[in-house]
This record gives structure tokens, sequence and C-alpha cells, in this order.
């Protein structure tokens, strides 16, 4: 994939850094770091299906209109890493609340809805392209989850 073709983040063009991160802190605990990163560790890959790292991190302010700097292949790593562990805590987060009974589930299902609407918003706004069946799919995802919650619950008493 050739730099030029890079199309994701276009909507960011007049952006800064500290824009981005704001935009982001409506809808999510990510970083505009975090968020770019990530992205780009799944856009690019090798044919081993390893992330670029090294080259995501020299190329960072060719390819995202609001990154001002390269990174090193630790900072990309750290930044990845960073992500992924935010995703796991907003899982847990998100789980436990349902799974101890904090909230109900038709106050889960509303949640998920406001979820699918703030991703749609997040891939728009990165550029990407949201299949039709992207919602139901992952409402049948989380419905599962939710099913296989209440039937642990269950086995408990």
């Amino acid at each position: 994939m050739s730099m030029n073709k890079y199309r994701k983040f276009k909507k960011m063009n007049n952006k800064s850094y500290s824009d981005v991160t704001r935009f982001l802190k409506e809808t999510t605990h990510l970083t505009a770091r975090e968020w770019v990163i990530s992205r780009m560790c799944a856009d690019f890959k090798n044919l081993s299906n390893q992330s670029e790292m090294t080259w995501i991190g020299e190329n960072l302010p060719e390819l995202v209109p609001f990154m001002d700097e390269s990174y090193s292949r630790q900072e990309v790593s750290n930044a990845r890493a960073s992500f992924k562990k935010k995703v796991q805590r907003s899982g847990t987060t998100f789980f436990y609340a349902y799974y101890a009974g904090l909230i109900t589930q038709e106050e889960m299902l509303l949640m998920i809805h406001q979820m699918l609407t703030d991703i749609k918003k997040l891939m728009d706004t990165e550029g990407s392209e949201v299949p039709e069946e992207y919602a139901t799919e992952v409402q049948l995802l989380v419905a599962q989850v939710l099913r296989n919650i209440n039937e642990s619950l269950d086995e408990e008493y």
C-alpha cells in the first residue's frame, strides 16, 4: 500500500492532535495516538501478518494529517499495547456492570444502540467503510455474550 493512497483520517486534515483527542474523548477512552497507531497496525502488515511498526512510526507525519512527528518502533508498540489495555478495561467495565446486576438488560441494549451510533461516527471520521450488516453482527455478538452471562449466573444460584 503506498503512502499517497492512504486515505484514512483525511476528515481531520485541519485538526490538531489535541482536537482529535478531544473528539475521541466524547465517545472513547482513547487518545489520538492510540487510535491512529492501532488503525495503522491493522492496515499495514507484512506478508507474515505482522504490523510494520518501524515503517508506521517513521511515516506517521506523512500518512496522518494531525501527527507532527515520527515515532520509534518502541513508541508504536507502546501505543498499540496501551490501546489493547484500554479495550480490555472498557470491556471489563461494560460486562461487569451487567454481570453484577448494576444495569438491566434493557439499559444494556440502549447502551449498545448508542455505542453502535458512536462507532459509525468514528469509522466515518477515520475514513473506513461501515458495512450494512455490521450493526446486526455486533448486536448478535453482544446478545450471545449476555446469554452466556445469564446462563453462568443461573448456574450459580
